[in-house]
């Protein structure tokens, strides 16, 4: 009897360290958070003309297309402004989905009032005041 007590605990312990190992995982794997531009790779900004970059983004595979272009949207208003635009329009995405989510967009920005005729023209400075999904 004294032999198969301490056998239970131990399986029981294993079945917990295999749940922690479980959430721990999961927890890994969930939607990250929104990384600002200053935390930036080098090859996730690259400056194509004098208003014009190409700008991606990278999240988790688990993350939803939603957040993930909320994300990208932020992004190109950060670049916007730092460069000391005021507008910018989305074109030419690319997205790649493997182990991780991955989307690049071509970013034009605009100085002054936004252009006319344009509806797909994002504000910077309105869409950072936005809360992320």
């Amino acid at each position: 009897m004294i032999l198969s007590r301490p056998r239970r605990m131990t399986e029981k312990a294993v079945g917990q360290a295999l749940l922690m190992i479980c959430l721990v995982t999961l927890a890994a794997c969930a939607t990250g958070q929104y990384q600002p531009l200053t935390g930036a790779d080098k090859d996730e900004v690259e400056q194509l003309r004098e208003n014009v970059y190409r700008v991606e983004y990278r999240v988790s595979s688990f993350t939803s297309q939603e957040q993930l272009d909320a994300y990208l949207r932020r992004r190109c208003a950060e670049l916007t402004l730092r460069e000391g635009y005021d507008f910018f329009h989305l074109a030419q995405r690319a997205d790649v989905l493997a182990l991780s989510r991955r989307t690049s967009m071509t970013v034009t920005m605009y100085k002054g009032r936004k252009p006319a005729g344009a509806d797909d023209v994002y504000d910077a400075k309105e869409l950072l005041a936005e809360r992320l999904p």
